[in-house]
């Protein structure tokens, strides 16, 4: 099998363990896209060509796979209280159980790291840079302080109040605005890309500078009302249901679900 069918069918395979219809988009870049747009700290250490996949989760995903997961490993005539004590993170270990399962099915053909959003080196760093990974893949626009402007003062004078925090960037999906989430890169060890593989560029949902401000301004202020979501005027979004479930503390999301076990 040539590099060229090789990389192909494993994009297939992959697209088809983590299905859209299960709420996931997969994404393929070249390692040496990445890092060549990141610090020395956070370049991985891979030949250039090798093949990675970004995971993203959609709005499908929380009622699709996540539910039918979460009511999968309930057992019969156990109490909610007693299911809810053993699966402290839900969320988590459905993606960490889902994504084991795809490692396993490659076992036999490939080498693969995989890379969970929430993975951090010793130092407390990111292990790798979800936003841009999903900015150089062209899964969705990294909207950075620096588009606006080059000079920080003139950034902080667009917000009404002062954030708590450094001003930080933010990506928006053309089809989900902010109802989205990276979920985990896939390093296939063995498997490089052709040197003719160009990766997608990502589509800007935002028209203008006002509506770059605008996010900005969202997303760094109120990122926890979710209006930032909104933005770039999405098609598919987030149920009230799992809106209400990520605003909620982790102790109190059980309450969000607990009819999806009745």
């Amino acid at each position: 099998m040539s590099s060229s069918d090789r990389w192909e069918n494993v994009l297939a395979k992959i697209k088809n363990l983590l299905p859209e219809s299960e709420g996931f988009e997969c994404y393929p870049f070249r390692v040496g896209t990445y890092n060549d747009a990141v610090s020395t700290h956070f370049k991985l250490d891979y030949d250039e060509r090798t093949m990675a996949v970004l995971i993203l989760s959609t709005p499908k995903m929380f009622e699709g796979g996540f539910k039918k997961w979460l009511r999968s490993k309930k057992l019969p005539g156990e109490s909610l209280d007693n299911f809810s004590e053993k699966v402290l993170n839900p969320l988590q270990d459905y993606m960490t159980d889902t994504f084991d399962d795809v490692v396993k099915k490659f076992s036999e053909e490939s080498f693969i790291e995989v890379i969970h959003d929430f993975d951090l080196t010793p130092t407390r760093r990111p292990k790798i840079l979800m936003c841009t990974c999903g900015h150089i893949a062209g899964a969705a626009f990294y909207l950075r302080p620096q588009m606006v402007s080059n000079v920080p003062n003139e950034i902080e004078s667009l917000f009404p109040q002062k954030p708590e925090k450094s001003i930080i960037g933010v990506s928006l999906h053309p089809n989900f605005g902010g109802h989205f989430a990276f979920r985990a890169v896939f390093v296939f060890k063995d498997v490089k890309l052709p040197e003719t593989f160009v990766e997608e560029v990502p589509k800007n949902p935002l028209e203008g500078k006002s509506e770059m401000e605008e996010l900005l301004i969202l997303f760094n202020l109120h990122w926890r009302d979710g209006r930032f979501r909104d933005c770039g005027d999405p098609v598919e979004k987030y149920s009230d249901l799992q809106l209400e479930y990520f605003s909620k503390p982790p102790e109190q999301r059980w309450e969000m679900i607990k009819h999806w076990f009745d």
